[in-house]
Parts: structure tokens; sequence; C-alpha cells
């Protein structure tokens, strides 16, 4: 039995915090102990709770919180910790120096984002762990190419999707009803949390080319962040206003999608193989996303999606329109694309990855044949 702690230090609720989630549910369901390290306000601590994780709150101000370092060694030997999973860069580490201290046999650092990473002489946090997991392995490419880190210690292993969840069989008559979007009406939509590097600004600026063509499409912005004035602004100098429809933080998303007709996402960077596109395909959904980061292994241009430039609203609205009217098409697509998720994104593969490697690890650092304690 594997006893993990995560760690993250952000407080923001994003695909990052999700994966933490969904990965420490998977191990309390195997059978294995597992907690999360947040910070007190963090959606992520409430989701946790919710849940009925093991959640322990910490605010770490900054990557030198002695104090905090503290707090996180007693814990790592109070709960007999035996891996240590950061996630951010300020918990990673506090975390990683107090796994060392502590003597934890396995840690591991997961990178989430294709954001380069500095080449500081001082970013040697990167180098302390026995192993890196990616969301994507365009970030383990950068990471070995760009940073000179050993690929032998990095591992891509995409968020998996929960494929009983997310099926083309849900219904989405209710989130019609409940948005009040007339019956035949097209729905375009972008799951995503409201960063500037999602660009909803070209989401909706595609948005405006596209109604210049068809009229009556409703589009919706789904998720919460930091840019929502901004997003609201930017509907307003639009006049998007009966259009665009933002719902805010939902958990019904495989309502939400069935709901929809195409799908998009529109980041310019940043992105591993982002939960929301593997979400879309798995409800076999049409979808126009940006090439970048890690999305182009998941979204084959033509086989399961379509690939457009960054920053690009042009192409964007070019995408989406090609996808309402080619019904041919978009099945095609989405037929593609649930398969891909089924073969290639399940979460049950994730897991079994995850847990494999903390394993190996486990076994090689303490020389034991059979399983943990």
């Amino acid at each position: 039995m594997l006893r993990v702690l995560h760690t993250e230090w952000s407080n923001g609720w994003g695909g990052q915090e999700i994966r933490i989630l969904l990965d420490t549910i998977g191990l309390l369901d195997r059978g294995h102990e597992a907690s999360i390290l947040c910070p007190p306000e963090s959606k992520l601590a409430k989701e946790a709770v919710k849940n009925g994780i093991e959640t322990h709150l910490l605010d770490i101000k900054h990557s030198f919180d002695v104090t905090a370092l503290l707090k996180i060694v007693s814990l790592i030997k109070e709960r007999d910790i035996l891996v240590v999973n950061t996630h951010s860069s300020v918990d990673s580490w506090i975390a990683s120096f107090a796994a060392k201290i502590a003597n934890v046999p396995v840690l591991v650092r997961t990178r989430h984002l294709s954001v380069p990473i500095s080449k500081h002489i001082l970013n040697f946090v990167y180098r302390m762990p026995d192993a890196v997991i990616t969301t994507g392995e365009s970030i383990r490419r950068m990471m070995m190419e760009e940073n000179r880190l050993d690929g032998n210690k990095i591992f891509s292993i995409p968020t998996g999707v929960m494929l009983d969840r997310f099926h083309p069989g849900v219904s989405g008559r209710g989130i019609r009803e409940e948005l009040q979007i007339p019956e035949g009406t097209k729905v375009v939509t972008m799951v995503a949390v409201l960063r500037s590097w999602k660009r909803h600004g070209i989401f909706l600026e595609a948005s405006r080319i596209v109604l210049g063509v068809i009229p009556s499409i409703v589009f919706l912005i789904v998720g919460d962040g930091p840019g929502m004035n901004n997003i609201q602004r930017k509907i307003e100098d639009l006049e998007l206003e009966k259009n665009v429809i933002m719902t805010g933080y939902r958990e019904d998303i495989p309502e939400i999608l069935s709901a929809s007709d195409v799908c998009a996402l529109t980041s310019e960077s940043a992105e591993g193989v982002p939960q929301a596109v593997l979400q879309y395909l798995a409800m076999k959904k049409p979808v126009v996303a940006t090439n970048v980061g890690s999305i182009s292994e998941v979204i084959r241009p033509e086989e399961t999606g379509l690939l457009v430039e960054p920053n690009n609203a042009e192409a964007v609205a070019d995408g989406i329109l090609r996808l309402l009217q080619d019904e041919k098409l978009s099945k095609r697509l989405g037929e593609n694309g649930r398969f891909r998720v089924e073969k290639n994104y399940n979460y049950d593969n994730m897991l079994d990855r995850t847990i494999e490697l903390y394993t190996t690890i486990y076994r090689h650092k303490t020389g034991t044949q059979g399983g943990t304690t």
C-alpha cells in the first residue's frame, strides 16, 4: 500500500488542481492512502474535503518559508509518507527539501504547463525528484532539450478522462432548458479556466465572425477565474451580450458538452494535453483547437479535430463554421476522437501508469521486491 502526499501552493482552480484531485481519488479507490496539502482558502481544499480526502491546510508564504518546511517534515514523519508529489513552484521548493530531510523514499514532481522553465542555476529543484511527470510529451521534450534534464527520469502521463461520466449518452436537454436555448439553435462551447493564456478574447472575436454568417448561434464560456471581468468587458465591447453566455464554474460539464454542437480551445501557450479537449472528444464532439503545447498529440488534423494557429480569430471562426456546416465531417471527427480517448487517455490508464511509477521507484530505492507497506 502506498502512502502518498500531494502538495499544491496555488489557490487557483483549473486542470492542474483537478488532476491532483483525480489522482488522489483514484489512489484511495484502489486501496492506497493519499492526502493533499494545499492553501486553506483554495478551491482544491474545498473540493478535497467534499470528496472525503484527508486535507492538510498550509499557507506556504514563499520558497524559503522555514516554518512551512518544518511543518511538512513533521507531517511526513507523522503519517509515514512514502511518496511526495509536488505540483507548483513554491510547494516544490519547500516540499522537496522536506521530503529529503524526512527521508521519503519517493519524490516526484508533476509539471503541468508547457511554459519554458528558467535555466537559472538555482532552479536545481527539477533535479531533486526521483522522477518528473509531465502532462504531455511536448513538455517532456522541452525539459530534455532546453533544460538538459535526464529524459530517463521524465514520464509523460496525460490526465485521463472518466469515460463512464463523459460519454455521448449523457443528455444535454436540461442545460438547454436552463439556459433558455431554443430547440435547433447551434451551440459552440469553450471550457477553460478564465486566465489570460486561454485567450478567451480570440474565442469572442471568432464568435462575432461566425455570427456574421449564422446569426442565431449561442456561445458558451464555461469556467471561472481571474479573467472574469476582462472577458465580460470584451463581450460588451463586441456587442455579443445576446449570443454569449458565461456560465461560471460548473460541475455538470458532461451535460453542457452534450448540449453543444462544436467545442473549442483557443490557448496561446502553457498547455500540456488539456483535460477540456479530452473531455470534448470523449463526448464525440467536433473540436477546433490551437496548435500549442501537447494539443497536437490528441488532436490530429482532419482525423480527430481541427488544429489552427494561436491568436488567429479568423482561423478559429473558419474552423467553427466548417464543423457547423459539414455534419459528415463533424461526426467522423467525433467518432475518431472518442476512440482515441478510449485507447490512450482513459482514467484507469492514467492511474495504472502513475501507481506503477511510484511503486517502481519505491522498490528501486528501498530494495523491496514485494509490494509497498
